[in-house]
């Protein structure tokens, strides 16, 4: 009975805040400063190859299924990649938005200009006479 009051107390007094949000703020801005580059793209390309090439090198069977898992570890990098650079994305457009609205209610609207051609006076006769 002491021994599971003793680990409860220890597993609250080790809880650690939530600091997922946080490191998945950090990897999205990574993302989104990696993915754009054309040196991320050739990375992925380039060791997608180098797999497919041992794998087709007629490995054994334990060695083909860890071949096969570091594809999908890349596949799902590149899917992560492109995700994470959509949510910086979004996020910036929207605050780019929000300050184009907050900019429009905090100025009035400029009415434009009509321009009005100056009147002719009818009394002014150019024909010589």
């Amino acid at each position: 009975m002491f021994r599971i009051i003793l680990i409860r107390l220890l597993l609250k007094l080790l809880q650690i805040p939530d600091i997922g949000k946080i490191k998945e703020k950090k990897i999205d801005v990574w993302f989104w400063t990696i993915r754009p580059q054309q040196g991320f793209e050739d990375y992925i390309t380039k060791r997608d190859r180098e797999i497919l090439q041992k794998m087709g090198t007629g490995v054994s069977q334990a060695e083909y299924i860890g071949l096969l898992h570091q594809r999908i570890e890349l596949g799902l990098l590149l899917s992560e990649a492109k995700q994470g650079y959509a949510r910086i994305e979004k996020s910036r457009k929207d605050k780019i938005e929000a300050l184009r609205k907050l900019q429009e209610k905090r100025q009035p609207p400029v009415k434009p200009e009509v321009k009005t051609e100056p009147k002719k006076d009818e009394n002014t006769n150019n024909e010589k006479g």
